[in-house]
């Protein structure tokens, strides 16, 4: 058990080096506001068009008179 509280705490030693969590934050908020930005010029190119109306034939009725 011993062995495995010291592979553990070998492993925990072994944190990467982190930036810190604002810059981090700021970076996320400055890539949401470029996205954000862009969204409504690639929304506007994909909207749908309006379908033309097809002309219709006139229903038949039968005259009974």
């Amino acid at each position: 058990m011993d062995n495995l509280h010291s592979m553990l705490r070998s492993f925990s030693t072994e944190t990467k080096t982190s930036r810190d969590h604002l810059t981090v934050f700021r970076e996320f908020l400055a890539h949401l506001d470029r996205a954000q930005r862009k969204a409504p010029a690639a929304a506007a190119a994909r909207a749908p068009r309006a379908k033309a109306q097809t002309r219709r034939k006139p229903a038949k009725r039968s005259r009974k008179g």
